[in-house]
């Protein structure tokens, strides 16, 4: 399996609002960056890295998918707040 890196900077208050929104969403922040990208998320959200079951697996699944929606609410609203 190959792995790619993706590296950008961003400030220390960015850092700490993307850090503090992830685990607003109890998940990884590299999960976190991953969904806001566009990619699926790699593990659970201590990320160990370790195996997870079916049901893990859903959960983390929904808890993506309800993520992302809210962030799509976040961004619209966004633009419309900018759009004025």
């Amino acid at each position: 399996m190959t792995t790619m890196t993706i590296t950008f900077r961003v400030d220390v208050a960015e850092h700490g609002e993307i850090a503090a929104r992830a685990a607003r969403d109890k998940i990884s922040l590299s999960d976190y960056v991953r969904v806001r990208l566009g990619l699926r998320g790699e593990g659970p959200p201590n990320g160990d890295g370790g195996e997870t079951n079916g049901t893990d697996d859903v959960g983390i699944r929904a808890q993506l998918a309800d993520h992302d929606r809210r962030l799509s609410a976040l961004e619209t609203d966004r633009v419309a707040v900018t759009a004025r």
